[in-house]
């Protein structure tokens, strides 16, 4: 999708702190940021994804700012699902299926609120 001239895609990588780490208020407020200028958010889904709580306060910071919201379930993972993700009934893809993967996508922006 990177690759595609008809999808505008940001990709963030970042060293994670702990949540509530001296680093934590300057790490949300980027987060916050990047969020704000999404219309859809994806979360991408492993094995440890559900465990870990910026996962949890991203996917609810998302579904505040009344973004959309998918899963993608990485190739071999067998993980748990976020719970919000489920709640949220939001649409999941499998890794590897480029026309499932974009169709998740465009479900979620059609679900924005």
């Amino acid at each position: 999708m990177s690759h595609s001239p008809n999808v505008e895609v940001d990709f963030s990588d970042r060293n994670l702190e702990p949540i509530d780490s001296a680093q934590s208020p300057y790490i949300k407020k980027g987060i916050l940021e990047k969020i704000r200028r999404s219309e859809v958010i994806v979360c991408l889904i492993g094995n440890g994804t559900a465990w870990r709580e910026w996962v949890d306060w991203e996917l609810n910071k998302t579904v505040e700012m009344g973004k959309g919201i998918c899963g993608i379930r990485l190739k071999g993972s067998r993980g748990r699902t976020p719970p919000l993700l489920m709640q949220m009934r939001a649409p999941i893809a499998t890794w590897g299926d480029t026309e499932e993967i974009i169709a998740v996508i465009e479900c979620a922006a059609a679900r924005r609120s």
